[in-house]
């Protein structure tokens, strides 16, 4: 038999294997940045800008916007155009075979198009793409999630199929804005889980996202996460658009019909 020493010795081995086999790279969906990492590369550049006293803010990335994006979404849109532009690039390529389907599900399901851009930031429009947390697809749906929303996750995973994922998405995105009555906490929950959003809120007793991330009560990622979708949005639509969905203030109504209103990216 061999002694406890042996044992723990080959145990520490497969291990240094394991780790050497799967690059830290794979711990995320592969290819997707590290939302969370790229807010606070953004977040220590301000900083330093501030330190050295040069201005962080530069004129608004276009001269036709409606409003001024708010400082963060501002700096994601300098990151899709800097160093994530491959990414912005490649992600946007994958699109264009899917992008009828998903304005057409979009559509028939009743909530804005503009939440083709979430897709983006899950997956670069990858149908294979899988998270350590086993979300997968386009759109990351765990399988709890997608079970929920009517997809077969047994045998032939259907999140991996384009139409009936963004279906599901869909759906999901549907509850959550018919549960929370604003894009920018239902993006949120989207990421962190209704649950986790909902604790948030009842923490600090406000429904405004930009604060609930300011408290700090919201996951790093969740704070990131969200600006980085108003950002995709705001290169992919070419403009800041307007909110409507004050249209929607009784929540009856909300919960019965999604506001067909895009999201607000300076609200």
């Amino acid at each position: 038999m061999k002694s406890k020493r042996t044992i723990l010795g080959a145990l520490g081995s497969s291990l240094w294997l394991a780790a050497t086999a799967f690059p830290a790279r794979l711990l995320a969906v592969e290819g997707i940045p590290r939302w969370e990492r790229v807010l606070n590369e953004i977040l220590e550049r301000a900083e330093e800008q501030k330190s050295k006293s040069i201005p962080n803010r530069s004129t608004p990335p276009s001269s036709t916007d409606k409003r001024a994006l708010r400082p963060v979404v501002e700096d994601f849109v300098r990151y899709f155009r800097g160093s994530g532009s491959n990414h912005y690039r490649a992600s946007v390529n994958r699109l264009q075979s899917y992008l009828p389907m998903i304005d057409r599900v979009l559509r028939e399901e009743g909530i804005p198009r503009e939440l083709v851009w979430v897709g983006l930031v899950e997956s670069g429009y990858n149908p294979q793409a899988r998270s350590p947390r086993n979300a997968l697809g386009i759109w990351q749906l765990i399988p709890e999630t997608a079970t929920a929303f009517g997809l077969t996750v047994a045998q032939r995973d259907e999140r991996t199929d384009p139409e009936k994922s963004t279906r599901a998405a869909a759906r999901y995105l549907k509850f959550l804005y018919g549960r929370f009555g604003d894009w920018t906490l239902t993006l949120a929950a989207y990421n962190a889980g209704e649950k986790r959003i909902q604790d948030a809120i009842d923490q600090t007793q406000s429904r405004d996202f930009w604060r609930l991330a300011a408290s700090g009560v919201l996951p790093r990622e969740t704070q990131a996460y969200v600006p980085a979708v108003l950002a995709a949005q705001f290169l992919g639509e070419g403009s800041v658009l307007e909110d409507r969905s004050s249209a929607y203030d009784d929540a009856t109504k909300r919960a019965a019909k999604v506001a067909l209103a895009p999201f607000s990216l300076s609200r």
